[in-house]
């Protein structure tokens, strides 16, 4: 097992997870465990961590379709093998496609809620008590689970309203662990991007998105908070 400490990110890719990795790796974490659906995506994400990162870094790469538990299960076991279970969860996984209210399939209602709500609650039921347990054993550790999310569960865009709806069911999930959790030790939030996400965007780039979200997990003893709106 691989000394130091560990980030998972799941729903890693370019954006918001590349930076998230990237900044938190060269900030604290000397183990990072990248987790997609694509092998060809994840090692052109581990290329870029590994190169940006001037520090020592191990990075490893797991293919898992999180909607797989298995699947899901069998990365996540394979990964906590080499590293040790994480300090830091950070849940980027979902799927950004235009729905038609009352004519979008219900099957694809049903698979993005297994995205944003079932595979995270998969990984809460498997991390929370460890990050538990490492809050009160450790008093210089950061246990975390953040998960990205947005302005549409208390503004939804009927033109988007199956990534609305379930992004509403995923923010009350997350909150309810938050409202458990915390004074437990475990700092529990969402990183809300209020807006498309662009390079370009002076507000809303991937880099400043990454930035806030240290700046949020660093003073989450000082000031706990559930959520960054960005």
């Amino acid at each position: 097992m691989s000394p130091g400490k560990t980030l998972l990110v799941l729903g890693s890719g370019p954006g918001i997870g590349r930076s998230v990795a990237t900044l938190f790796a060269s900030k604290r974490y000397t183990n990072v465990v990248l987790i997609a659906r694509r092998a060809e995506q994840l090692e052109e994400e581990k290329k870029v961590v590994l190169k940006s990162v001037s520090n020592q870094v191990n990075v490893r790469t797991y293919v898992a379709d999180v909607t797989h538990t298995h699947s899901l299960l069998q990365a996540l076991d394979d990964a906590d093998a080499n590293f040790g279970k994480p300090e830091v969860v950070f849940y980027n996984a979902a799927r950004v496609l235009p729905s038609a209210l009352l004519t979008h399939p219900v099957e694809d209602v049903e698979y993005d809620f297994k995205i944003n709500v079932s595979a995270l609650y998969v990984v809460s039921q498997r991390y929370i008590p460890h990050l538990e347990s490492l809050a009160k054993a450790d008093a210089s550790s950061k246990p975390a689970l953040i998960v990205t999310s947005s302005a549409l569960p208390r503004h939804p865009i009927p033109q988007l309203f199956n990534l609305s709806l379930v992004k509403a069911a995923q923010r009350n999930l997350v909150q309810s662990l938050n409202l458990t959790y915390t004074s437990e030790g475990v700092h529990i939030g969402v990183i809300n991007v209020a807006g498309q996400v662009s390079s370009e965007d002076e507000v809303r780039n991937p880099t400043r998105i990454a930035a806030k979200t240290w700046e949020w997990f660093q003073g989450a003893r000082e000031k706990p908070n559930f959520e960054v709106v960005i």
